[in-house]
């Protein structure tokens, strides 16, 4: 009997956690020659034609802790040209909530600003929403979302010119009509473990009800308003786990604890699990053998349960490094355990 209590228990967590996985749409690290157009590469042309065609440029970006980081090049947004789409395989995903991020650089804009980012449903190239906009400013510039015409509503934070930022653009399908929301998160640190409120939003309107949401489209603007951005690492996916890579395995744990990770030795990627009895502020973070802090993994609440942390170490030498988990719970509580891992290239 405890046998068949044992296996049931794997295959529900197996369950979850292909679940889970399941609910990445789409990614794009633009891993490929650069220079070449992003039509070769799965991209549709449906604005714009052959001016100004959107091609993979260099370099790619690199944010720590964030599961696309320093892999392949970037795609290059400048002004005035092609437009272009990337559909994600599938229907097109209509409840719920459909999140997408991407690395962002942005090099220059205009004081007017301009959207160069947005999603699409599978049977439209002009119902553009969750409508991404850059603006000059004193200082740096500012960030924005509307999800169709207006209200646009900008960020207050001034963020600065070349420096690499991961954006993301939530979309919630609402019951009714023309009531659907978009939201947007900016970080220049580390990204939460769990989701927190909005930078922006939720923003509605009461037009442009997207019938599904299936495309991510890059989009070319006016000479005179529109940035020049560098995007990378685009992800679409359905829960904020999948954006850091961490999945849910069981809702149930009798004690802290800290595995070693899997496989080890690894080249680039391997798996963490963590478990917490109760409620817990958890902290997962790696140093190399001086004792410099190199990746921060987790940063956030978690409730009751076993999780799995994606750990990609592309951009980290060969070499024996550690890592430490903290976890403080609502009750006073400390677990602290440290392990040693092994990245071989």
């Amino acid at each position: 009997m405890r046998s068949l209590l044992l296996l049931f228990m794997a295959l529900l967590s197996l369950a979850i956690v292909e679940r889970a996985s399941s609910q990445i749409l789409m990614t794009e690290d633009f891993n490929y020659t650069a220079g070449d157009s992003l039509g070769a590469h799965g991209w549709v042309s449906f604005s714009g034609g052959n001016t100004n065609v959107l091609n993979v440029a260099t370099p790619g970006l690199i944010f720590s802790g964030y599961p696309q980081s320093n892999i392949g090049n970037s795609a290059l947004v400048q002004r005035t040209g092609q437009d272009a789409y990337k559909q994600f395989a599938g229907v097109g995903d209509s409840t719920g909530n459909v999140y997408v991020s991407f690395m962002l650089r942005v090099d220059s804009t205009a004081a007017a600003g301009d959207y160069f980012f947005a999603l699409l449903p599978d049977n439209s190239t002009s119902n553009y929403t969750g409508r991404f906009y850059a603006k000059d400013t004193t200082g740096g510039f500012r960030l924005g979302i509307a999800k169709a015409t207006s209200p646009l509503v900008y960020a207050n934070p001034i963020y600065t010119y070349g420096t690499t930022y991961v954006v993301i653009i939530k979309y919630t399908f609402v019951d009714g009509t023309n009531n659907d929301e978009v939201s947007l998160f900016v970080y220049s640190g580390a990204i939460p473990g769990s989701e927190p409120a909005p930078l922006v939003g939720p923003v509605t309107q009461a037009i442009g009800d997207a019938s599904n949401i299936r495309r991510v489209a890059l989009r070319q603007g006016s000479a005179a308003n529109a940035p020049v951005v560098l995007i990378d690492g685009i992800r679409v996916f359905k829960t904020w786990g999948n954006l850091v890579g961490i999945t849910p395995i069981t809702q149930v744990a009798e004690n802290f604890s800290l595995s070693q990770n899997y496989p080890n030795p690894f080249n680039p990627s391997t798996k963490i699990n963590f478990s917490v009895p109760e409620r817990s502020f958890v902290t997962l973070k790696v140093y190399d053998m001086l004792g410099k802090e190199v990746m921060e993994l987790v940063n956030s609440d978690y409730s009751t349960g076993t999780y799995s942390v994606d750990m990609n170490a592309k951009g980290l030498s060969s070499g024996m490094y550690v890592y430490s988990i903290e976890a403080r719970t609502e009750s006073g509580n400390i677990f602290k355990d440290t392990k040693k891992l092994t990245l071989v290239k």
